[in-house]
């Protein structure tokens, strides 16, 4: 078949914030510019989930007509007036075990936007792309009347989190979708033990392009006044509450007195949590508040500058579905100390490409900073993770791995409406038109 029209669901997009928001605007992209793909992105207007119950949160405009890269964006408000009540009822049903809690855990989560829904159920799409759970709009494409098209379905499930995750409700959408891409071997597993059809679950990681990030090195440092001789420890990422950036403060805390040439960067986008954070950093004791940066809405060349001067990278958060950042950091050969989640277990090689640290030990993390203020143990950690990268995690083979999917599961419903036709065109003995209930996946 000739060019495929994509209809890419997602809660977000750039310059919404999160990790599955920016991973979706490069695959689409990517898809546009190398595979010819017709993609149309229906969304939010939230720059992050909290302002699917939050509407004090601000917003992206709505603008007609918006397209980034020759790719179509529709973006839609959310509906917040219920969220205090939705709130309440969920918390008391999770905590009870009532029935039907996941339904109230997601109709909480959201996004609630009847306008998006509409257009999901509505514009015309050889096969429909939809990211990421545990989020509400992932029944949406579930929705439309019969024929749809296909959908294939990116969990980005953090296995970890019961409450957010396990949600048969959503997991059950995984039976009714053409495919489901799990990003590590270990996420298969889990949507398999949940009820997902074995040999409708696809492994597809993510993956950068190393060659893109130039960082423009001793920028950084200059522009921030660190000496070019520190042990810079940084952050780069969402700000979110569940990165274990906390933890990476109290951990510095303790480290300066062992290493008095460390310096601290957490570097990345703002969220309602980077405010909480400001104050972290104001209520350290003034020796270690002078090497302590927090530096917020990094541009992408900045973000390459800081990793490019960085010497170890954090991200010991307590789940994550896969850590683009690592890559971003084995990029440039540096080392790597994450969070000991499912996900990271699975990419991360314990003692060769980085260290892996409990979410939220403090203790465990200055172990780890010690352990790799040693230049020759960061260069081995470095060299092994970019090693790692080249071998299983480039931009273009994931990009070719999701066109192959997408195109297989819109031809698969091109022969479905072809099969279905057919079998209308069948009279019956009595003459009538035969109408046909079957259908493949």
């Amino acid at each position: 078949m000739g060019s495929i029209r994509l209809l890419q669901v997602v809660h977000g997009y750039p310059p919404a914030v999160g990790g599955v928001e920016r991973s979706t605007r490069d695959l689409c992209e990517g898809l546009v510019r190398d595979h010819a793909f017709d993609v149309t992105v229906v969304t939010t207007n939230a720059y992050t989930v909290t302002g699917f119950h939050d509407a004090s949160q601000p917003t992206i405009p709505i603008v007609d007509g918006e397209s980034q890269n020759g790719v179509r964006i529709l973006r839609f408000p959310v509906e917040t007036r219920w969220s205090g009540l939705l709130g309440q009822a969920q918390r008391v049903a999770w905590g009870l075990r009532l029935p039907s809690n996941d339904r109230l855990r997601t109709w909480f989560n959201g996004p609630r936007s009847p306008g998006m829904l509409d257009a999901v159920r509505s514009l015309e799409a050889d096969v429909v792309c939809a990211a990421s759970f545990p989020l509400n709009h992932m029944r949406y494409p579930f929705l439309r009347s019969e024929p749809r098209p296909p959908v294939v379905l990116v969990a980005a499930a953090h296995t970890n989190d019961a409450w957010g995750f396990d949600r048969p409700c959503l997991l059950g959408l995984t039976r009714k979708a053409y495919a489901t891409v799990a990003h590590t071997a270990q996420e298969r597993e889990w949507l398999i033990a949940k009820g997902a059809p074995p040999e409708r679950v696809r492994v597809i990681g993510h993956g950068i392009d190393p060659a893109a990030l130039s960082p423009r090195r001793g920028e950084f440092r200059a522009a921030h006044g660190i000496d070019p001789s520190a042990y810079l420890v940084a952050y780069v990422g969402q700000q979110g509450r569940h990165k274990g950036i906390e933890t990476l403060v109290k951990a510095f805390v303790s480290l300066v007195p062992r290493a008095p040439n460390a310096w601290l960067v957490v570097g990345g986008a703002r969220t309602p949590y980077t405010s909480d954070l400001e104050q972290l950093v104001a209520a350290l004791p003034a020796e270690v508040r002078e090497r302590v940066r927090l530096v917020t809405d990094l541009g992408e060349q900045e973000k390459t500058d800081l990793l490019g001067d960085c010497d170890v990278f954090v991200s010991a958060s307590a789940a994550e579905s896969f850590g683009i950042t690592t890559l971003e950091a084995w990029a440039l050969r540096k080392p790597v100390v994450v969070g000991d989640a499912p996900s990271q277990r699975s990419i991360v090689e314990e003692g060769r490409t980085g260290l892996l640290v409990p979410y939220g030990n403090a203790d465990a993390l200055v172990v780890a900073l010690q352990q790799l203020a040693d230049e020759g143990l960061r260069r081995s950690f470095g060299e092994a993770g970019h090693a790692r990268l080249l071998v299983r995690y480039r931009k273009a083979d994931v990009e070719q791995a999701y066109a192959d999917l997408l195109r297989e599961a819109a031809e698969a419903g091109v022969g479905r409406r072809v099969r279905s036709r057919h079998a209308q065109s069948i009279p019956t003995p009595d003459g009538a038109d035969g109408t046909s209930t079957s259908s493949t996946r």
